[in-house]
């Protein structure tokens, strides 16, 4: 058996790594907690709190004993790796608390699936999403969404105003230009969404997901030239298997998307406080390639230094062998991002804005680095996700100087930068360059 954390260590991991994680909401902030996570500086104690297990337990996992369930706490890096290329057998993604929380919105998205059906589900999101090309086939069409809906920035924005800027570009790319008004349907999703981190304790609200969906569906079958539902439909003939539910992947793209505009906002605040590489991205911008790198980078950066996925998850169908002992069924072994990506014994750029660890070969070591997950069940949109994003963050800096509030400069300039950054605190003046 592998070694297992006693009673009063068990309750001090739940205090200061489970209940931060679980307290900040698994698929929608919560807004509050988020703030009181950043004040108290949570994912330092996170990282304490493994340091000090792996000098009294070893390389583990660790495992934690509650009733009806073994949670295994991930302590070394290499079996971070092993877990994510042993997906999805015997770590399944589709783990019994992470399944609760999706059947609010997305209860046959790939995520949530495990074989026989997750293959076909798993292809027909590579297909529509085009995993394996750097730029999507629609890759023009999504730029000029983005570029389009970034022009009108004006003034000083908080987190809520520029989401909802970002949401109109979410939706004009997912669902079609007709979607870019479509507000009801982001605040459906936003409600189920809510509901959902509660997992199966909330009850589902089968209205508001009868109506989301319903919304959805009209766009999938009428699906507007150049969008990704276009793509998924012509995804869906060639994939032609039973129970996919071609719909039924979309919530995950917008819910994705949302993740993704977090982490262009803690990048446009980190920028704001970094004009070296604000100019080398205006000048990677008058090179006219759809293909940003250094703008890609300083995304990957933003989500490596703030992961907007809080644990990695995955459940063991079969008993596991290690090193240390054995893993019963059933184990849920947890991956806590922050500690992996924040660890300044191991990594000497751990708290550094270093965007060049993701092209000078940095990120690829053995030090597991997954702002997009890996192995396979990698995030597939990864490419769209950086083609919006690395868009959106070039043509912002070629078009405005970034203006951050005082608090937020403070906080990204004194010292190393903080280990919990609350996404929703920055507000942001855009003053046009002339």
């Amino acid at each position: 058996m592998l070694p297992t954390a006693s009673l009063a260590d068990t309750v001090r991991v739940t205090r200061d790594v489970l209940l931060p994680v679980v307290a900040q909401g698994a698929i929608v902030r919560r807004s509050l907690v988020s703030r009181a996570a950043e004040r108290t500086h949570a994912d330092d104690r996170i990282l304490r709190r493994v340091r000090t297990l792996r000098e009294q337990y070893g390389e583990g996992p660790l495992l934690l004993q509650f009733p009806n369930r073994t949670i295994g706490l991930v302590l070394d890096p290499h079996h971070v790796r092993r877990i994510l290329n042993e997906t999805p057998e015997p770590f399944s993604a589709a783990t019994t608390d992470k399944v609760a929380a999706l059947q609010h919105f997305q209860p046959h998205a790939a995520l949530a699936t495990d074989p026989p059906l997750r293959a076909p589900r798993r292809h027909l999101n590579e297909e529509a999403l085009d995993a394996h090309s750097p730029v999507h086939r629609h890759g023009a069409t999504m730029v000029a969404a983005v570029t389009e809906e970034l022009d009108v920035l004006h003034a000083t924005l908080g987190w809520n105003d520029f989401r909802e800027i970002w949401s109109r570009i979410v939706r004009r790319i997912v669902l079609g230009d007709k979607a870019r008004e479509d507000k009801e349907l982001t605040a459906l999703l936003d409600t189920l969404r809510s509901n959902a981190n509660w997992a199966g304790i909330h009850p589902r609200n089968q209205r508001a997901r009868a109506r989301f969906e319903r919304k959805l569906e009209e766009y999938v079958e009428n699906a507007a030239p150049g969008s990704l539902v276009e793509s998924l439909m012509l995804g869906a003939i060639t994939t032609n298997a039973p129970g996919v539910d071609p719909a039924g992947q979309v919530p995950h793209w917008l819910f994705a998307f949302d993740a993704a505009g977090i982490a262009l906002w803690r990048l446009l605040a980190v920028l704001a406080t970094r004009p070296d590489a604000v100019d080398t991205i205006r000048q990677e911008a008058k090179h006219h390639d759809p293909l940003l790198p250094y703008a890609g980078a300083a995304v990957q950066e933003s989500v490596r230094l703030w992961p907007t996925t809080l644990v990695v998850l995955r459940e063991a169908r079969t008993q596991t062998e290690w090193d240390t002992g054995t893993a019963p069924a059933g184990t849920e072994f947890a991956i806590v991002s922050s500690v992996f990506h924040r660890d300044d014994e191991a990594l000497d750029f751990a708290n550094d804005f270093v965007p060049e660890i993701w092209l000078d070969g940095r990120s690829d070591r053995d030090w597991p680095l997954i702002p997009f997950s890996a192995g396979p069940a990698v995030c597939p949109g990864r490419n769209v996700v950086l083609l919006t994003t690395s868009a959106a963050t070039s043509h912002i800096l070629q078009h405005y100087d970034l203006d951050l509030d005082p608090h937020t400069r403070e906080l990204l300039t004194t010292g190393r930068l903080p280990t919990t950054f609350d996404h929703t605190t920055p507000r942001m003046g855009f003053w046009r360059r002339t």
